[in-house]
């Protein structure tokens, strides 16, 4: 009898905040059922734009040259798995000199800095719903672009960019429309980059919010 009084108590109180949160519907009102799928539970893509920084290594005039950098990005989804992407990264670039090592006489030190912008698109190749709202998630990408050094040593050096990469890492995702950021992704890149050169690597960790 007590068990009975209680679950009474309690569905009483959930029927009124639901009444609390909807108001009541006017008169001759007749609410159509709704369907429950599975697609009801599937995240939704959002424009995402964020920020990432790397390190790398670039073969500049056939030589070694290490970057570091600090890119911004935006993605935009455009298939089912799917999205487009831009960036723009800032650069700041040594260059090994082995003949700076062998002389004798101290030479100056050689360094620059440059700009670098690419598209590209981003693939699923797989991803692990750990909980609700939390997901674990591998896609590769693949894009294109340029990007101008200028070196104290050697000048300015334009060079056409082509790129094929992996990224991982993890994302949260807010059901609650009054967030200001409905998803948050926290993800580990690495990316070859292929310049007229040779090819390159860069690795870089980045953070992205979307709404």
């Amino acid at each position: 009898m007590v068990n009975k009084i209680v679950k009474t108590i309690v569905a009483l109180l959930v029927l009124a905040g639901v009444a609390y949160a909807h108001p009541p519907p006017p008169d001759g009102y007749v609410e159509e059922p709704q369907q429950v799928t599975s697609a009801d539970d599937d995240e939704p893509a959002f424009n995402m734009l964020g920020f990432r920084i790397g390190i790398g290594a670039l073969p500049i005039e056939h030589a070694h040259a290490t970057t570091f950098s600090l890119g911004l990005g935006v993605e935009h989804p455009v298939f089912a798995k799917t999205r487009v992407f831009g960036e723009y990264e800032w650069m700041w670039v040594m260059r090994a000199d082995e003949r700076a090592l062998q002389a004798m006489s101290p030479r100056p030190e050689e360094h620059g800095s440059g700009h670098r912008t690419v598209i590209g698109l981003r693939r699923e190749l797989t991803s692990k719903r750990v909980s609700r709202g939390f997901s674990l998630f591998l896609d590769t990408e693949v894009g294109g672009g340029v990007a101008l050094v200028n070196d104290n040593m050697a000048g300015v050096e334009f060079l056409p960019t082509a790129f094929l990469g992996l990224r991982g890492g993890y994302d949260f995702y807010s059901r609650n429309d009054d967030s200001p950021s409905r998803t948050f992704e926290a993800e580990f890149l690495l990316r070859a980059i292929a310049i007229p050169d040779g090819i390159g690597m860069m690795f870089g960790v980045g953070m992205f919010w979307g709404n």
